[in-house]
């Protein structure tokens, strides 16, 4: 049965699409898990994580293929690239999963499919609303040919972090051990019980899991580790995601870190993370 999780936090800077895109990966490349990855993120990092400029330039300039602008705005609307600038729509076909996906890894069942984002999104944030169930009902259609499906959620509160939570039935939230962090903690799901409750649906957490985790351990980092475990208990994962040059490079390389850098040490981590998401959700 089909899984639709969001990775979610309302600060940047926190590791959010890093740990989506690599946990992505290592549940199809390490279990052999149909995942697709949506990026919601008008700021389309996800996207620039997982494909080359090459290839996002390739997907958003053809006829044949979609974005995820079209789910929620199925119709004909310029592109706008930081490379060429706005480019006139061409005429496209309906929305597919075959039109909307790019294909990241594929190994037999296994696979690792994304959504590509665009800045061509914020048309959204002065068009009608009405839209934010959109691609809930999309993926309710679409999901059963994936085992997870991740949503990479926008670092603010917005149509789209809000269209993530209506289509998901479970969230997870990375977050850097840091005072503000941890500050934002009860806000975020203040603001996740307010929106599902206005929509009369339920939204359980899978957990807490600590990114950009300096080493040596400074201080102030440790206590808010220990302070979190102790009031949180279960609900912070046990491994955790360090910060190191190897996951930026990898990022700027456009390659999970087991394709970068398989023998580094965050993807150990990545591996004991993403295990342990599996038992949390399944």
């Amino acid at each position: 049965m089909s899984q639709i999780i969001s990775f979610i936090n309302m600060k940047g800077g926190v590791a959010k699409t890093t740990l989506c895109c690599n946990v992505g990966y290592a549940l199809a490349h390490q279990h052999g898990k149909r995942v697709l990855i949506v990026d919601a993120d008008p700021q389309f990092n996800a996207s620039t994580y997982l494909m080359t400029e090459k290839e996002y330039l390739k997907h958003t300039e053809s006829k044949d293929k979609r974005t995820l602008l079209d789910v929620f705005v199925p119709r004909k609307h310029d592109s706008i690239s930081t490379v060429k600038g706005v480019k006139k729509a061409a005429k496209k076909g309906a929305v597919t999963l075959e039109s909307l996906t790019h294909p990241v890894m594929e190994s037999g069942a296994a696979r690792l499919h994304l959504v590509p984002s665009t800045l061509a999104l914020m048309e959204l944030e002065t068009s009608q609303r009405g839209t934010e169930n959109r691609l809930a009902n999309f993926l309710e259609e679409k999901k059963e040919a994936y085992d997870y499906i991740l949503i990479d959620c926008p670092p603010t509160i917005s149509i789209f972090s809000q269209a993530a939570i209506l289509a998901s039935e479970k969230y997870i939230v990375p977050l850097k051990p840091d005072p503000l962090s941890t500050t934002g903690l009860p806000l975020l799901e203040k603001w996740l019980q307010e929106t599902t409750e206005s929509a009369g649906i339920e939204i359980s957490p899978v957990g807490i899991v600590f990114c950009m985790v300096r080493n040596p351990l400074p201080n102030t980092m440790d206590k808010v580790m220990r302070e979190l475990r102790k009031q949180r208990g279960d609900e912070v994962f046990d491994a955790h995601l360090s910060q190191s040059t190897d996951v930026a490079t990898s990022v700027e390389m456009h390659k999970p870190i087991f394709i970068y850098k398989p023998d580094c040490k965050c993807a150990t981590e990545i591996t004991d993370i993403t295990d342990e998401f599996i038992d949390r959700t399944e």
